[in-house]
């Protein structure tokens, strides 16, 4: 029992640093990159965009005339005030309907995730650790929704890739906020500009990795050891005789 609270304690103190962190560079980012904003409607805003960095040639920065395209990945900062899920998935929902969702949906995933990581062994410290990012991520987005109506997004991911073979592929099935599940693979480069995100984004996709890997992975790995040692304790069973 004592080493079960003193892993809930540790599990805390990286819900709150994490939080902290969401919510600092948040704050970085409004004071920032928000340039200009409406006095009474959230909508109607302007961020700049700043990119730190590039590996490659952008495809702005390409030779037309190249024969081999060239691929890259850029990272850096843009200004997104979010109204909906991760990555603005349900954004364009009625508000009436959108902001009690969101703050229903969120509770009920706070206290179910308190209730798995009062359960989870603590042998299972993958498991654990999901959770208490996914719970730190919920939290820090859901303090944005009661303070300002939105999440800010900031950080800035896109890229183009070479295609080793021709080929043309594309998906135009979502729209709205979701338009970011439709991709338009070319012959040659496949370019994306991933949806802007957060820290408590980052956290919360980290989190369900790890919760994956621990299901699909280790589990199946504990069970592995868990036969195992049936097994054996069956082997050096005294027999009777007769």
């Amino acid at each position: 029992m004592k080493n079960h609270s003193k892993s809930m304690l540790r599990l805390l103190m990286l819900v709150v640093i994490s939080i902290c962190i969401d919510q600092g560079t948040k704050q970085w980012a409004q004071h920032t990159l928000l340039v200009w904003q409406h006095d009474t409607n959230l909508i109607e805003y302007e961020g700049k965009r700043e990119i730190l960095y590039t590996l490659g040639q952008s495809a702005g920065s390409q030779n037309s005339v190249s024969e081999e395209p060239q691929g890259f990945l850029s990272f850096g900062f843009c200004y997104v005030r979010n109204q909906g899920a991760a990555w603005g998935a349900l954004s364009d929902l009625d508000e009436r309907i959108r902001v009690p969702f969101f703050y229903l949906v969120t509770m009920i995933a706070i206290f179910i995730i308190l209730h798995y990581l009062r359960t989870t062994p603590l042998s299972q410290k993958t498991a654990r650790l999901g959770f208490t990012l996914v719970l730190s991520g919920a939290i820090g987005n859901f303090i944005d929704r009661m303070r300002l109506g939105y999440v800010i997004d900031f950080l800035d991911v896109n890229w183009a890739l070479p295609l080793p073979w021709k080929i043309n592929l594309s998906s135009q099935l979502f729209t709205g906020r979701l338009s970011f599940l439709n991709f338009d693979i070319h012959t040659q480069v496949w370019a994306y500009d991933f949806p802007k995100f957060n820290w408590a984004d980052s956290m919360i996709t980290i989190g369900v990795t790890l919760l994956l890997v621990d299901m699909l992975i280790l589990e199946a790995l504990r069970q592995k050891r868990l036969a195992r040692a049936f097994k054996k304790g069956r082997n050096h069973e005294p027999t009777t005789l007769a």
